[in-house]
């Protein structure tokens, strides 16, 4: 819409608006601004007006989320690495625990959790220099940052499959936390190489796939809002950084982009995410499944071993068979873990 309109009606760039037909057909929208739009008219994208179907785009009413300036809090050192953010109870009670801070000045958006705190100041979120980055702010005044209700995926009632599969998976990754070890992180979303959009990928920063404790071809989990996909990671080309993420002129000079934060996801795992935009952040986290799987070579020969010893035991000890199942039982795991140690020790 035009940025006067905009500027008048109390908005603010990069926001989500509920736009309303004359047919009560509904669409949820990104707000951005150009100045060629006329006022009193909308540009809708695409993908808007297919959700609106058949309806005329004039007459659409426009409901503004709830939303607020925030101020940044300093968080103790013993604070910055804790999954929550503290907050003051008025936001808390406001927006709920679950909310999105979106810098309207470049889109960056990042989902936090915040934790009541009657110490905090008001209106004040206390956030570790990393989310600050992620966003790209100083957090200012002159760059103030937007907190609303984080928005959620509609849920449908799960059925038979998904129950058996949520059934299964649960344990699996609780198992898979203990035996081959739980690392995840926060990175912003941009855009893979070009020859990258028909295929099925990630690409990261090396040090940050270090840092999960990953090698190349691997398979991430990469979460938003509550929706999930597993690709192969492949490594960006540091030396050539500025073909991959656009660099901005300031002053004469290029702005530092610290490409540690940088996750490039195609068109379409980023439809499937259902992310926003480009600078939405998503939490990464080691494929649990892919990495049994990986390491399925090494568990088979010490669990042979393992039976053919307990076998052995059972026929020269006469052991009864429940004797010799529940010592096979507490001897697997062990094996196992201690089998699988060399992957925990790169994230310990």
């Amino acid at each position: 819409m035009n940025p006067d309109e905009l500027a008048e009606l109390g908005l603010v760039h990069h926001i989500f608006v509920e736009l309303k037909a004359e047919n009560d057909a509904q669409v949820s929208c990104l707000l951005l601004s150009k100045s060629d739009i006329p006022r009193g008219s909308i540009q809708l994208s695409k993908r808007a007006k297919d959700k609106l179907g058949d309806c005329p785009i004039t007459g659409l009413t426009i409901t503004k989320p709830e939303y607020n300036t925030i101020l940044r809090g300093i968080p103790k050192v013993d604070e910055i690495a804790k999954p929550y953010v503290k907050a003051c109870p008025t936001l808390v009670r406001k927006y709920s625990n679950h909310v999105e801070l979106i810098n309207p000045k470049n889109g960056f958006r990042v989902n936090l959790t915040l934790k009541e705190d009657d110490t905090a100041k008001p209106n004040a979120l206390y956030f570790n220099r990393y989310i600050m980055l992620l966003l790209e702010t100083h957090a200012t005044e002159d760059d103030q940052l937007i907190i609303t209700r984080a928005r959620t995926s509609p849920q449908s009632k799960p059925g038979i499959h998904k129950l058996i599969h949520l059934g299964i998976k649960r344990p699996l990754t609780a198992l898979g936390n203990l035996f081959i070890g739980k690392r995840e992180l926060t990175l912003r979303v941009g855009h893979p190489y070009p020859f990258d959009e028909h295929q099925n990928l990630c690409r990261i920063h090396p040090n940050v796939r270090k840092l999960l404790g990953m090698e190349e071809t691997d398979k991430i989990v990469i979460t938003y809002n509550n929706k999930e996909i597993t690709v192969p990671i492949l490594d960006i080309d540091t030396e050539h950084i500025a073909q991959l993420i656009k660099l901005n002129e300031e002053d004469d000079q290029l702005k530092f982009i610290d490409s540690h934060l940088f996750i490039g996801i195609t068109a379409l795992s980023r439809n499937e995410l259902e992310i926003p935009s480009i600078g939405t952040s998503v939490t990464v986290k080691r494929s649990m499944n892919s990495l049994f799987l990986k390491h399925l070579n090494k568990l088979v020969l010490p669990v042979i071993a393992l039976l053919f010893t307990v076998v052995q035991l059972y026929k020269d000890l006469n052991w009864s068979i429940a004797l010799t199942v529940a010592i096979s039982l507490i001897l697997l795991p062990i094996i196992i873990y201690t089998t699988l140690s060399e992957e925990r020790a790169k994230i310990n």
